[in-house]
């Protein structure tokens, strides 16, 4: 009896366990199917293998489903005190127990019918349950948004239909579009004559009109007109195939009937777009500093990127003794066309390039497009310093260098630190500390002597107190004093005008690398101090070298005067300039522009009638829009075709045509030149008048009471 009821309890627990297991797979499953289906558009089917994969992950993960009679019995001598730790007895034959080992199994299996059984699976249960229910909830409001979404899209495409106007005398009409090979876009077909297509893109349409016609012809941008070729023995079916190339707008029309105008807009392929996000465009690579350098380049296009590489130039040498080597870099990776964006990384190793102390890299980067357009980036200069050539003497001594005569202290602090480098083994280490604190008082007081060249004051300060401390000023109420504390002077180093604000920024650059090498230096450090030594002995000699101009001798050509004619007086040739205006009456086009928008809003607001002087200014206005909807059609189309009715050339007006006259001004003002700032008088405040009364009668002794 006993062991019947473990075979029971273990059956109903591996069953709890797979319905643990398929509450979790369901719930994982409903809400994998629901996100794809929403966001991805996949199949409702899918469902099926999302819950055979998630239920195999749960009994993969879960072990309850794996439990033996063993198990069960260990469990309830664990869970239960009363069993005695004895089930495991009830697993065993009679012929394997001994006297005393029946009796204890027949007491357990005794007691084990009396007891109520644990349930060590409720509590999954009932959490697997609550996450099944979440999970449909969840997956039955992602489908609600789906559907909305869906359904806005299918208004907004009626709208957008609705809108369009329907060719008189047409039937139904089937447009394909066949983008080119290099895009990757699938083929499409729509029913709209309005056309947002690729830039080589072959279109075909098919119109099939209601009745028999003659003839049904494309007028392309008012101006270029195709025929259509019947393909069908009733005359009814008519098609037309051309590779779109630019923009513009075209009408159809059929037999004597005209449409509106509708948009063939063509979106050009841009070349590949580059962005080298590091290193800068400019960079110095001192003494002590890594030589390799993190490239990172982000590259986008608008379908594809099939190639990409860095092309780099080591230049070494100077003067006439320069050489150039060009290397081409690859990318670690491959570029197979179907990816438009890309953000690419990798470091360039200067040595390994072949970069040597005083040689310089340029390097820009390429991409290459699907249809073989080809883009390059800015060039990029990375220099490695020569601290040979820092460490020389050349130009030091010439006459024209009006820099202070400081350069070669810094130079000399640079030896001596060099020089207690190769002596740290054989020296003592106070020695070396005492060497070491020594070079960093002397690149203090070289920072002191180039700081008074900003305007800056000892560090030690000046006796007499602080200078807001009044009470040392010796005479209260001494105002030369009191002003002395409080305001700029030109030994301020925000004031000083020693030099230009170039040279001044430099200058501070410099003392900030003399301060860092004296703080490595004061902290017995002197390899770490090397750098910041080198970088403020470069960046004196960059001072140097700026503070020489050179002007070459050129020559000046001017035209000969002629002797006849000086000193005569005549100037009849002389002619004052004259500007060029518009066609109509003399007006220049942006004065059209204005007049035309009046004659607009006149109509608009009171419903005049324009005269035919009105008429022809507004003719050329549209034939202006004209030119600028076939460049542009999503901007202007619209606008143009409703200035058309008011013209009279696109059919009876509607009666909405007020309506649309705001939609004509703002395109006209997007036409209109940017108008030039002028001047204005200062504006004055409210109470000017009276402080210049004031101010006159207090200079006035007579009105002195």
């Amino acid at each position: 009896m006993g062991k019947e009821k473990l075979n029971r309890l273990q059956r109903q627990w591996k069953g709890e366990s797979f319905v643990y297991c398929l509450l979790m797979a369901l719930a994982g499953g409903v809400l994998l199917t629901a996100v794809l289906h929403a966001g991805m558009g996949w199949p409702l089917w899918v469902g099926g293998p999302a819950v055979v994969l998630c239920l195999s992950l749960s009994l993969a993960l879960s072990p309850f489903w794996r439990v033996t009679l063993a198990d069960t019995a260990r469990y309830l001598d664990r869970m239960l005190p009363e069993l005695e730790e004895s089930c495991g007895l009830l697993l065993r034959g009679g012929a394997e127990l001994g006297p005393l080992e029946k009796l204890q199994a027949a007491r357990t299996a005794e007691k084990l019918a009396r007891i109520r059984a644990p349930h060590p699976l409720r509590r999954r249960l009932i959490f697997a349950t609550g996450l099944f229910v979440l999970a449909v909830l969840l997956s039955a409001g992602i489908s609600g948004m789906s559907r909305k979404k869906k359904e806005s899209k299918v208004v907004v495409t009626r709208e957008a239909a609705a809108k369009e106007k329907a060719a008189p005398g047409i039937r139904t009409v089937s447009i394909r579009i066949t983008p080119p090979a290099y895009t990757g876009r699938p083929v499409r077909s729509q029913s709209d004559f309005g056309l947002k297509v690729e830039e080589g893109a072959v279109v075909s349409w098919e119109l099939e009109t209601g009745s028999a016609v003659d003839t049904v012809e494309f007028i392309f941008n008012d101006s270029s007109r195709v025929l259509l070729r019947v393909a069908d023995t009733g005359h009814t079916v008519w098609r037309f195939t051309e590779k779109a190339m630019r923009s513009g707008f075209y009408q159809v029309r059929v037999g004597r009937q005209m449409s509106g105008l509708y948009q063939l807009e063509v979106r050009p392929d841009e070349p590949p777009q580059i962005m080298i996000v590091t290193p800068k465009p400019y960079t110095v690579i001192d003494y002590g500093e890594p030589t390799t350098i993190p490239l990172t380049v982000k590259l986008k296009d608008d379908y594809g990127i099939s190639d990409a590489a860095v092309m780099a130039t080591v230049s070494s040498g100077k003067g006439e003794a320069v050489k150039f080597k060009e290397q081409e870099i690859r990318w670690n990776r491959t570029f197979p066309g179907d990816q438009p964006a890309y953000e690419l990384s990798r470091t360039l190793d200067l040595k390994a390039l072949g970069l040597k102390p005083g040689d310089e890299l340029y390097f820009y980067c390429r991409a290459k497009d699907n249809r073989g357009q080809e883009s390059r980036s800015e060039m990029y200069i990375i220099s490695l310093t020569d601290t040979a050539q820092l460490m020389s003497l050349e130009g030091m001594t010439l006459g024209t260098d009006v820099k202070p005569e400081y350069f070669r202290s810094e130079r000399q602090i640079i030896i001596e630190t060099e020089q207690l480098l190769k002596e740290k083994d054989t020296i003592a280490v106070a020695a070396f500390h005492q060497r070491s604190n020594d070079l960093g008082v002397d690149q203090k007081l070289l920072r002191l002597r180039y700081g008074k060249f900003l305007g800056e004051e000892a560090e030690e300060g000046e006796p007499g107190g602080s200078p807001g401390d009044t009470a040392s000023f010796g005479a209260f109420g001494d105002a030369t004093k009191i002003l002395d504390a409080y305001t700029d002077k030109h030994d301020n180093a925000e004031d000083a005008t020693f030099f230009e604000p170039a040279v001044k920024q430099q200058l501070k650059a410099t003392l900030n690398e003399m301060w860092k090498a004296e703080l490595q230096l004061r902290t017995f450090q002197p390899q770490a101090a090397l750098p910041f030594a080198y970088k403020a002995l470069r960046l004196l000699k960059d001072l140097q070298q700026q503070s020489r101009a050179f002007v070459a001798k050129t020559g000046v050509r001017v035209t000969p005067l002629n002797p006849a004619k000086r000193l005569t007086g005549e100037l009849k040739d002389i002619q004052a300039p004259v500007q060029k205006a518009a066609a109509v009456g003399g007006l220049s086009e942006a004065e059209v522009l204005r007049i035309a928008l009046g004659l607009l809003e006149a109509r608009r607001v009171g419903r005049v009638e324009m005269s035919d002087a009105d008429s022809v200014l507004v003719q050329q206005v549209a034939r202006r829009l004209g030119r600028e909807a076939a460049a542009r059609p999503g901007e202007y189309l619209s606008a143009y075709q409703a200035l058309r009715q008011i013209t009279g050339e696109g059919g009876p007006a509607p009666k909405t045509l007020a309506a649309d006259i705001p939609m004509i001004e703002r395109a006209i003002r997007q036409l209109l030149p940017v108008a030039e700032a002028l001047p204005v008088a200062a504006q004055q405040t409210a109470d000017a008048g009276l402080s210049q009364l004031y101010f006159r009668h207090l200079n006035d002794p007579a009105g002195k009471p």
